[in-house]
């Protein structure tokens, strides 16, 4: 068969052919497909002329296929199936429910509630391969750039227009400190409390959000800590642990180290939340991004209200 015959052999008259196959009846086979008998038999005889050979013995009582039109029947079953499952797979795929989506994920952010989201979206999106990458947020802008990830789950910066950002999670500060600390025993605590002993703090080049955060934090207090030592999450915990001094992390953190350090809400600061931010380049062509960037928001949201 040439080219331009396999153009013409096109589905719909495998779809004629096979519903003639199983009826052996025009009219029925007609019926079945919400067609008159005329045209049905027209589009046979223009399916045996591509072909070249006879594909039904027809007499005035019975339709019959012929030895050829048996071996393409079991043949044209099976490109009717694969085709009705490529078409399904095309449209899952461009609705984002197939494929696969590469996620960076900040290392404070790998101790929320977004983790469970992510595992209720890999439930509920089975075909979609995950592969999630934790690096650190001021890593995550290069790694979009390059498409080494598809999506980033990091605390917020400055990134130019052609990443698209939206916050997907806010939870608030707390002190975090070792049991036996001096301000252990309380319900909360005050920055000015926090001025009586030296802090833990985070590095500028590592985690820029963290550190500008804190520093306008007591700046707006008019209040100057002292920092002992700078580090990033998870290290900070284990400085704090050390006895070097207590540090503000995000609340999502108070669910590592709770046998050794206490994590105490700030008092009267108002607004002290921690931002975590769904990014993605505008131009990604990833389908399955936007599906899970609609299903995170959906599923953190009831967590989120309990904070």
């Amino acid at each position: 068969m040439s080219k331009s015959e396999l153009i013409f052999l096109d589905g719909r008259l495998l779809v004629l052919f096979c519903t003639l196959a199983e009826e052996l009846h025009f009219a029925r086979a007609a019926a079945r497909l919400f067609m008159t008998q005329p045209p049905l038999t027209q589009q046979i005889k223009r399916l045996e002329a591509i072909v070249g050979v006879p594909l039904f013995v027809r007499t005035t009582r019975s339709v019959k296929l012929t030895p050829a039109g048996e071996i393409m029947y079991e043949r044209a079953r099976k490109i009717a199936a694969d085709t009705q499952l490529m078409l399904r797979q095309a449209r899952r795929t461009a609705r984002g429910e197939t494929g696969s989506l590469v996620i960076g994920i900040t290392p404070s952010a790998a101790s929320s509630p977004l983790v469970s989201a992510l595992s209720h979206y890999r439930d509920a999106h089975p075909e979609v391969r995950i592969d999630l990458r934790e690096m650190n947020s001021v890593d995550m802008e290069p790694a979009l750039r390059s498409r080494v990830v598809d999506v980033a789950l990091m605390r917020p910066h400055p990134l130019d227009a052609d990443i698209v950002t939206r916050v997907i999670y806010e939870e608030p500060l707390r002190v975090a400190l070792r049991h036996d600390h001096a301000l252990a025993n309380q319900r909360d605590v005050a920055l000015e409390e926090l001025l009586e002993f030296p802090l833990v703090g985070y590095r500028q080049d590592i985690s820029p959000y963290f550190r500008n955060m804190i520093q306008a934090l007591f700046a707006r207090a008019q209040l100057k800590p002292e920092i002992a030592q700078e580090s990033v999450i998870p290290t900070l915990l284990t400085l704090v642990e050390a006895g070097i001094g207590p540090a503000l992390v995000p609340q999502s953190l108070s669910r590592m180290r709770s046998d050794s350090l206490r994590f105490l809400p700030l008092r009267d600061v108002a607004g002290a939340t921690a931002q975590v931010v769904l990014a993605a380049l505008r131009d990604q062509g990833n389908p399955a991004v936007e599906g899970f960037s609609a299903a995170l928001a959906q599923a953190v949201a009831p967590r989120q209200a309990l904070v």
